[in-house]
């Protein structure tokens, strides 16, 4: 008994909870945010028009926005794009090239996708007339 209490104790709960089952079912969650089509809070670059989705949820595990591809080529960004997690790029209109910086560029198309590692450098251009729109769910 002496050494349940000093268990207990130094685990700040009471003994029996050291007998009872942990609940490991995940509560269910309630978060909800609607972005209706053109409505998402708007991110300007020189080479990309960002339109971020969900954009009233604070604490996110994953931000995801459409984004519209203004660039035609490489030479027109200063440097790679980096930045930590790992990202999913997936095509919803058009074309584009995807260069990453220790693969050969491919070009992707309506449908197709890519998941990498955002610690690498990565851009992407458009190859259609009009600019592509992709897809990008960061986490």
């Amino acid at each position: 008994f002496s050494a349940v209490s000093k268990l207990v104790k130094g685990l700040g709960i009471d003994i029996p909870q050291l007998f009872t089952k942990t609940n490991t079912q995940t509560g269910r969650g309630g978060r909800r945010d609607i972005t209706l089509n053109g409505e998402g809070k708007q991110r300007l670059t020189p080479t990309y028009e960002h339109q971020i989705l969900g954009a009233q949820l604070l604490n996110k595990k994953m931000l995801p926005y459409r984004t519209t591809i203004r660039a035609r080529s490489f030479d027109e960004f200063d440097d790679w794009v980096r930045h930590q997690g790992e990202e999913l790029l997936y095509v919803l209109k058009g074309s584009v090239t995807f260069f990453t910086e220790f693969y050969e560029p491919i070009q992707l198309s309506e449908g197709d996708s890519a998941y990498y590692d955002c610690e690498m450098g990565h851009a992407v251009t458009s190859n259609s007339e009009d600019d592509a729109e992709i897809l990008w769910v960061t986490a």
